[in-house]
């Protein structure tokens, strides 16, 4: 048992002189990394707040509702005078008949 502690404290102590001494890698180097690495993040933050702003003033669902009402309106104005146009015309055909009996008759 006496060896596993000593074991452990040694690998400890190799570990702890390993991350302290910073496993090699060149100071500048790694102050430009943690710079850069602040700057994207400074990035991200504003880049995260103008789609919070961009998706608030577009309203979404308040814009798909509006739009979804003019559709239908739209549609509905649509039917109508669908249903107009083919009353306008089979009436125009009774007109036309009925311009014809009368044309036959005045020449009778």
């Amino acid at each position: 048992m006496g060896k596993t502690k000593r074991l452990i404290f040694l690998l400890s102590a190799f570990l702890s002189f390993f991350v302290i001494s910073g496993c090699g890698i060149d100071k500048k180097e790694y102050e430009g990394v943690v710079a850069e690495l602040k700057r994207t993040k400074a990035e991200l933050e504003q880049e995260k707040s103008k789609i919070i702003e961009m998706e608030e003033s577009i309203e979404l669902p308040k814009t798909n509702t509006e739009l979804m009402e003019k559709l239908r309106s739209a549609q509905q104005k649509a039917g109508d005078l669908s249903a107009k146009v083919k009353d306008l015309t089979m009436e125009n055909e009774q007109l036309r008949e009925e311009l014809a009996k009368m044309r036959a008759k005045i020449k009778e």
